[in-house]
């Protein structure tokens, strides 16, 4: 039986020569030499489920499931087609058909969905990474009782801080009527439980740029779901955020300082283009969403800067490299402009670091293959610190500078400017 979701992928689907140029720029092919972890093994498994000469299995899905989702085929196919586009309707397809997991369910559908679950079970995961609990879930196999997959969340995740950062609207920074903009400051998940301090630099600089900043009530963006395939939880998510972020439409953008939240906010407008009572004002939306690197380098900040010292290289998170959000000039613009920091470009800097976010739990074997790759380039800069812009990125490259001995440190780009800006008052 063909898959009627694929139908709208057709054209796409059909535009595959099988010319092979994807594996130049697939990071999970060059770790397993497979030809379905390749777009073109993948697309031709889609050419099959839309002709309906194969059934959509358990085995079949599972084939596609090392999918990175980060469009490095897309940068080296002539007609860049986009294969996560395609993986993750097939995803969409199965989930359907078969069920989900239970842990997806009550994920996506319910804690995702509510800010207050989403905060109540954040600082409850804290709680249980501080006290042990976490590792001792994993040290005794009761994590595989989720999902027999999950494997190196001690290792990933050595620790959380004491502290999540708080959730609920609220303002701060310059007073409205003498700001040079005003924003609303969207909360990242992985950044408000895993690194505060991130968001902490990030209101610091954004407010001393002359911003009047409103931190919205917001719950997930929704981006987990939409990679495993639930497009329903994904669509139900961005239509409460839609009802949630309506006062902020008021404002001159949306800021988050999470390429993959950034990334998918921008998305909106595509996502739900099929729902005449959410398409307007979701476009609407998205077209207010900046990243932190992208927003900040067009107010052209007159904050001074002290000099650090280092030398910094940068990775471009997959959601906001070129194939997707296309912000890769900013960033550099504000690490160069750093005085006392000298600038060295990273070796495929635009590769998948094989975070994506929850990937390397559950392909441990291949994101760390992925890693190996991306720390060996950045052991060839000589770099000191390592730049990226996002929470996901920082983890996974935290954790190859550890596994690989390199004495580099991850910081976020906020964090960079806030030290800079503190030094100098």
């Amino acid at each position: 039986m063909a898959i009627r979701e694929l139908e709208s992928l057709h054209e796409m689907i059909a535009k595959c020569n099988r010319c092979g140029f994807c594996q130049a720029g697939c990071p999970v092919f060059r770790v397993t030499g497979e030809e379905h972890s390749l777009s073109r093994g993948r697309l031709a498994i889609a050419r099959e489920l839309m002709l309906g000469t194969v059934e959509l299995t358990a085995e079949l899905v599972h084939a596609l499931d090392d999918c990175l989702l980060c469009r490095g085929c897309t940068a080296h196919c002539f007609p860049a087609l986009r294969t996560d586009e395609i993986v993750t309707a097939i995803r969409h397809a199965y989930l359907t058909r078969q069920g989900q997991p239970m842990w997806q369910r009550i994920l996506f559908r319910s804690v995702l969905a509510d800010s207050a679950k989403l905060e109540w079970a954040g600082r409850l995961a804290v709680w249980a990474k501080r006290t042990g609990l976490a590792d001792l879930a994993e040290q005794s196999g009761a994590l595989k009782l989720v999902d027999r997959r999950l494997h190196g969340t001690a290792d990933l995740v050595p620790t959380l801080p004491a502290t999540p950062f708080r959730r609920g609207e609220r303002s701060l920074g310059a007073a409205p009527a003498a700001a040079r903009a005003r924003i609303g400051y969207f909360v990242s998940c992985g950044l408000s439980f895993q690194f505060p301090e991130v968001v902490e630099a990030t209101l610091r600089v954004l407010g001393r740029a002359g911003c009047a900043i409103t931190v919205l009530d917001n719950t997930c963006c929704g981006r987990p779901a939409h990679a495993y395939g639930d497009l329903d939880a994904a669509r139900d998510i961005a239509r409460r955020n839609l009802e949630r972020l309506a006062p902020a439409m008021e404002l001159d953008a949306i800021v988050s300082e999470c390429g993959s939240c950034s990334g998918h906010l921008k998305e909106y407008g595509t996502l739900l283009k099929g729902d005449p009572a959410c398409a307007e004002r979701a476009a609407a939306l998205s077209g207010k969403v900046r990243s932190f690197s992208e927003f900040l380098a067009a107010l052209d900040s007159p904050v001074g800067l002290a000099p650090l010292a280092g030398t910094v290289t940068y990775h471009d998170p997959c959601h906001l490299s070129r194939r997707f959000s296309g912000v890769t000039a900013q960033p550099r613009m504000l690490l160069r402009g750093i005085p006392g920091l000298t600038f060295t470009e990273l070796p495929e800097a635009d590769w998948c670091c094989g975070a994506a976010g929850s990937y390397t739990f559950l392909h441990h074997t291949e994101a760390a293959g992925v890693l190996e790759r991306k720390m060996g380039n950045v052991e060839k800069t000589g770099a000191t610190i390592l730049a990226t812009e996002c929470p996901a990125c920082m983890m996974h490259l935290a954790y190859g500078a550890r596994t690989k001995g390199l004495p580099v440190q991850i910081r976020h780009i906020s964090q960079l400017l806030d030290a800079a800006q503190a030094a100098a008052r």
